[in-house]
């Protein structure tokens, strides 16, 4: 078992608790990713939002009830969610929720920093992340991905140039953004498919603009591209 670097994981809480993170989502690609997790999540009863980021890509009052764990979600005020919506601080790897409970888990946005001290261990954290949602998942109920992917070229330039991100992200170049690593769309769909059935899995159409390492690029400069994965859990 693997786990962040304590580095990225006060990064990504002291980053995703601001309001650039908030400002990001409202870029054109962000919109797409939300109307295909609203989709996904539709009608559904109980979901467990993992990551939550303390912002709803989603239309929130389209589910039943709703439980948003993040790494920092203790330190926003509760007029910031919904009434549906029970926030608590958590982390993917170590899910401190009951077997079998929920009906869905969304993780949008979410496996890409799960980086840990060596690029290797972002695969392994991803594993664990999605393990967790497979344990808290009811049986027949489904987990819904939203993952930033890139080419295998990319995957492989990341990986070589993962020691230089993480000395990036302390700086100011990168404007406080944590280290991340996205891995190919193959790669998720396998990894998902390791522990539950893959329903769908789908590229989500592009916007105009997307952000890589906090930053406003043109989608047309990035081979990032978003994809949608639904797996479910077998009965039993």
């Amino acid at each position: 078992m693997t786990a962040p670097a304590p580095d990225s994981l006060a990064l990504n809480a002291d980053y995703f608790a601001g309001d650039r993170y908030s400002s990001e989502i409202e870029l054109d690609t962000f919109r797409r990713i939300g109307e295909a997790v609203t989709r996904e999540v539709r009608g559904v009863d109980l979901l467990l939002d993992v990551g939550n980021g303390g912002v709803f890509q989603y239309d929130p009052e389209l589910v039943g009830r709703i439980v948003a764990v993040d790494l920092f979600l203790d330190r926003l005020p509760a007029t910031r969610f919904p009434e549906n919506v029970t926030p608590r601080h958590g982390n993917a790897l170590t899910l401190d929720e009951p077997d079998a409970h929920y009906d869905a888990v969304l993780e949008s946005l979410l496996y890409h920093h799960l980086v840990g001290a060596t690029a290797d261990d972002m695969v392994s954290n991803v594993r664990l992340a999605i393990a967790e949602a497979a344990r808290v998942l009811k049986p027949g109920g489904c987990l819904v991905v939203a993952e930033s992917c890139v080419p295998r070229w990319f995957y492989a330039v990341e990986k070589r140039l993962f020691k230089v991100l993480v000395a990036l992200s302390k700086s100011p170049l990168l404007g406080g953004h944590p280290p991340t690593i996205q891995i190919p769309f193959e790669l998720l769909v396998s990894l998902i498919a390791e522990r539950l059935d893959v329903e769908s899995a789908y590229k989500v159409p592009p916007g105009r603009w997307i952000t890589q390492f906090g930053r406003r690029w043109p989608t047309a400069l990035t081979p990032a591209r978003a994809y949608m994965v639904v797996g479910r859990r077998r009965d039993g």
